[in-house]
C-alpha cells in the first residue's frame, strides 16, 4: 500500500478498522504488515516513505517484513525509516559490510509475544531484487541458508510456530513447510496472475494473497498438547467494504491537504491522449514515454536516449484536453531518477534493447522506451531472440561504433538487470544541473503550455 488513500486499493484508515475489529473480537492478535510500501508514490518521492511509517505507527503492527520496494530509495533510507518505526522491521537475509551483519536498524528475526503465545517471524527477499533495486553496498544472501539458520535459532529459543514472510514467489517455500523448517508462509503479489506459478498447486500453509485491496486474516489453533499440529482457517477481507477509522483518516487527509497545497498548480494541457495503463506502457511504444525520451535526449545533447518503462506510473488515462498539474507529473514519475549521459557501444545498446524485451510476458517494467532509434521486434519469438532490427538515422546501428546515450542513474547502476552500462564513464553536458527527470518534464510542460505526445512508429512489434 504505497499510496495511503487509494480508494481502489484500500486505504490505511480502512486497514486500521480491520486491525481494531480483530483486536476487539479475539485474543492474541498479531498484525503482520507485508511491506512493499515505502515507495513508489508521489509523497514518498519527497519524504522517502516516512509518512508510511507515521501511519503504520498509528496501527501498531506487531512486525513488518521487508519487500523489494523498501529499497526504492536505497538502504540508508530504510535504516532511517526503521528508527522512525515503533515496531520491529525484519529482514533475515541481508548482509551489510559496515556492520558485518544485518542492515542497521533491521532485525534478523522477531519473537512476537502476547500472554503465553510466542511466534517466530522471519522475512526474506530474493537476490534478484538487487538487480531491480541496486543497493550501494548491502548484499542479499541466499534465502535457503538464511531461513534454515534463523529458523533453527528460533527453535532453540523454544518457538514452536514459525512464520516466514517472503516477497518473490519460490516453490522452495513448499519444501520448507513440508520439512517443518517453518510452519506458515505469507506471500502477497497483486500481479501473481501474470507469473507461471499462478495455477500451480502449493502447500496449504503457503498463504498467497493475490488480490489488490484485500487483507488476509488467519485463525491459528493448536490441535494437540505439544503444539505440533495446527488448524488454520483463513479469510480474505476486502478493505474497500470497511469504514475508515477516524483518527487515521484524519492523518491521511492531513497528508493529502499538504500535497494539494504544494502540488495543485496546473502547468499545462495535453492536446492528445496520454495512456499510462500498466500493460500498455510496459509492452508497446507509448506517446507520453516518447515525449519523455525526446526531452531527455534533447536536454543532454545525446544521440540516443532510453529508459525503462517502469519509470512511469499512474495506471490511468488522461484524455485529450486534460490539464496537467504538478501533482499529476509527480504521480506519473514518483522516483527521484537523475539523468546521465554516457558513451556506449552500439552492441551495448542492442544488448540493452534485447534485455528490455525479455520481460514482456510479465510486464515487469524493463521494456525500454527510446528516442533517436527505430526498433523492430517480434514478441512471439523466444527470449533473447526478439530484436529484429535497430536503426539510427536510417542506418543499422553499428555494434562497434560509440554513441552518446542519455539514460537514468537507475539503469546506469544496473537496475532491472541492465548491467551492460555499469562500467561506462559519464560524459559532461552543457545543461548539467541538479534536476531530476520529473523536474525536467515539469519544466518542459510549463514552458510549452500545450503538449501533444504521439506515437510515431519508433517501436514496432511485427508478431
Amino acid at each position: 500500500m504505497s499510496v495511503i488513500n487509494d480508494v481502489k486499493q484500500g486505504t490505511y484508515a480502512q486497514l486500521a478498522t480491520l486491525v481494531k475489529q480483530q483486536r476487539q473480537q479475539k485474543d492474541n492478535v498479531f498484525f503482520i504488515f507485508g511491506g512493499e510500501s515505502l515507495g513508489p508514490s508521489m509523497l514518498s518521492s519527497m519524504d522517502r516513505g516516512s509518512h508510511i511509517i507515521d501511519l503504520l505507527n498509528s496501527l501498531s503492527p506487531s512486525v513488518m517484513g521487508v519487500s523489494k520496494r523498501e529499497f526504492s530509495y536505497q538502504e540508508d533510507e530504510l535504516t532511517l525509516r526503521s528508527y522512525e518505526a515503533s515496531f520491529p522491521i525484519v529482514s533475515s537475509n541481508l548482509y551489510d559490510p559496515l556492520t558485518n551483519g544485518n542492515l542497521e536498524g533491521l532485525r534478523t528475526y522477531s519473537i512476537l509475544q502476547q500472554n503465553k503465545v510466542r511466534l517466530g517471524f522471519l522475512s526474506v527477499v530474493d537476490p534478484s531484487i538487487a538487480k531491480k533495486y541496486p543497493t550501494d553496498r548491502v548484499q542479499i544472501l541466499p534465502p535457503q541458508d538464511a531461513v534454515q539458520k534463523t529458523a533453527q535459532t528460533l527453535r532453540q529459543q523454544g518457538i514452536d510456530f514459525i512464520i516466514l514472510h517472503y516477497s518473490s514467489y519460490s516453490p522452495q517455500v513448499d519444501e520448507w513447510l513440508e520439512q517443518g523448517i517453518i510452519d506458515l508462509a505469507l506471500f502477497v503479489d497483486q500481479n501473481f496472475h501474470l507469473t507461471p506459478y499462478y495455477n500451480h498447486p502449493h502447500h496449504p500453509r503457503n498463504m498467497i494473497l493475490s488480490r489488490a485491496a484485500y487483507a488476509l486474516t488467519l485463525d491459528i489453533t493448536p490441535t494437540d498438547a505439544k503444539h505440533s499440529e495446527w488448524q488454520i482457517t483463513k479469510q480474505e477481507v476486502d478493505l474497500r467494504t470497511l469504514v475508515s477509522k477516524a483518527d487515521v483518516l484524519s492523518q491521511e487527509m492531513d497528508y493529502g491537504s499538504r500535497l494539494s497545497t504544494l502540488l495543485s498548480k496546473n502547468i499545462g494541457t495535453t492536446s492528445t491522449n496520454i495512456n499510462l495503463v500498466r500493460h500498455d506502457i510496459r509492452t508497446t511504444e507509448n506517446a507520453f514515454a516518447n515525449f519523455v525520451a525526446d526531452t531527455l535526449k534533447d536536454f543532454t545533447g545525446a544521440d540516443i536516449s532510453l529508459f525503462n518503462s517502469g519509470t512511469l506510473r499512474g495506471n490511468r488515462l488522461y484524455p485529450a484536453g486534460s490539464q496537467l498539474s504538478i501533482k499529476d507529473i509527480r504521480s506519473i514519475m514518483p522516483y527521484r531518477n537523475t539523468m546521465v549521459l554516457i558513451e556506449a557501444k552500439g552492441q551495448q545498446i542492442l544488448t540493452a534493447l534485447e534485455h528490455g524485451l525479455s520481460g514482456l510476458a510479465t510486464t515487469s517494467g524493463q521494456f525500454l522506451q527510446v528516442s533517436g532509434l527505430q526498433v523492430i521486434y517480434d514478441s512471439s519469438q523466444p527470449i533473447g531472440n526478439r530484436l529484429v532490427s535497430v536503426t539510427f538515422k536510417g542506418r543499422p546501428i553499428d555494434p562497434e561504433l560509440s554513441y552518446k546515450l542519455a539514460t537514468l542513474d537507475y539503469l546506469k547502476n544496473g537496475g532491472d538487470g541492465f548491467e551492460m552500462f555499469t562500467k561506462n564513464l559519464h560524459l559532461d553536458y552543457k545543461k548539467t544541473t541538479s534536476l531530476i527527470l520529473s523536474d525536467l518534464i515539469l519544466e518542459k510542460i510549463y514552458n510549452e503550455k500545450i503538449i501533444s505526445p504521439k506515437i510515431d512508429g519508433r517501436l514496432q512489434d511485427i508478431h
